[in-house]
């Protein structure tokens, strides 16, 4: 509600296969239970398109959660305002409309791909939103922002972070400690 009260746009950097699946999903959970504003929902990388089409294509292999909003008469990948934005010039389009929006782009990690755009033309705006859901590495801009940067560099210029950023770490798919040590515990000899 954030950025919506203030008319500008929610970015949320994510990685096009099964990360950008568990967003539209849980965003499709929060519009069906009236959580989310009516406004659009730009799913704009051409590789996380594709991919969720193939999940899409494949509900047999859904969990008995996801069935179960199927048995509902929903989608659990879709919803009403979801706008799937192939080419460059609905890409650019989404930055060219005002008001609020949310924009799921690829790269998770802010390195490449249409979210340096998408950063570039919100990142120093007041009232703008920057969603990380995933591991940073060090060095990326991804992780540059998180830990505080007061600008970063996006396609050789200095943009401003001004932006409010918002960091989730659930949807993390690196493994723990723990997970670390089940994973090794099982190797039959010392690697």
């Amino acid at each position: 509600r954030y950025s919506t009260s203030k008319g500008e746009k929610i970015v949320i950097p994510a990685f096009a296969v099964e990360r950008t699946q568990e967003i539209i999903y849980i965003l499709g959970e929060f519009q069906r239970q009236g959580l989310l504003p009516d406004i659009p929902v730009y799913l704009d990388s051409p590789l996380a398109i594709k991919a969720t089409e193939i999940f899409r294509k494949n509900k047999k292999y859904y969990d008995e959660e996801a069935q179960a909003i199927l048995d509902q008469g929903y989608d659990p990948l879709d919803m009403p305002n979801l706008h799937f934005t192939s080419s460059t010039n609905e890409s650019i389009a989404i930055n060219e409309k005002p008001g609020s929006a949310i924009v799921i782009a690829a790269n998770g990690m802010c390195t490449a791909g249409r979210i340096k755009h998408h950063l570039k033309h919100n990142l120093w705006r007041d009232g703008s939103s920057l969603i990380i859901i995933g591991f940073q590495a060090k060095g990326t801009t991804g992780r540059k922002i998180v830990e505080g940067a007061k600008s970063v560099k996006i396609f050789r210029e200095n943009v401003a972070v001004r932006a409010k950023v918002f960091t989730i770490g659930g949807f993390s798919a690196h493994a723990d400690q723990s997970d670390l040590l089940n994973w090794v515990s099982h190797f039959e000899s010392n690697p």
